[in-house]
C-alpha cells in the first residue's frame, strides 16, 4: 500500500504555515495532514479543523466564545416529542423475568 500526503517526521511538525486556508481562494487542506498521526480519527479531526476554517471560526471563537461546528450543528438536533412507536420499523418489546418463566 502506498501513503499520501505529507511525510510525518520532526521537520513536518515544526514547519509553519500547515494549516487548513491556503493562498489561493477557496482552497483548503485537510485529513491527517493537519494533524499529529495518520489514522481515520485524525482525518476526523483534519475535517473537523478545516470545516470550521471554511466557516471562518478562529481559535478565539471555539476556544472563548465557545463556537464550531459541532455546537452549529447541535442547535439544530431536537429529540422529537411526539414519539410514537408506530414509527419504528422493528417494535421493541420489554420481557420482564415472570413473563419468561411463565413461558417456559
Amino acid at each position: 500500500p502506498t501513503r499520501e500526503g505529507l511525510s510525518h517526521n520532526p521537520q513536518r511538525f515544526a514547519a509553519k504555515g500547515i494549516k487548513p486556508k491556503t493562498p489561493y481562494p477557496g482552497l483548503f487542506v485537510g485529513g491527517s495532514d493537519l494533524t499529529i498521526g495518520d489514522s481515520f480519527s485524525a482525518s476526523m479531526v483534519g475535517s473537523w479543523i478545516v470545516s470550521n476554517a471554511i466557516i471562518g471560526y478562529s481559535f478565539v471563537d471555539h476556544l472563548f466564545l465557545e463556537k464550531n461546528v459541532t455546537s452549529d450543528v447541535s442547535q439544530f438536533m431536537k429529540v422529537p416529542r411526539n414519539r410514537n412507536d408506530e414509527d419504528i420499523a422493528v417494535p421493541f418489546q420489554v420481557y420482564s423475568s415472570t413473563e419468561d418463566n411463565l413461558n417456559t
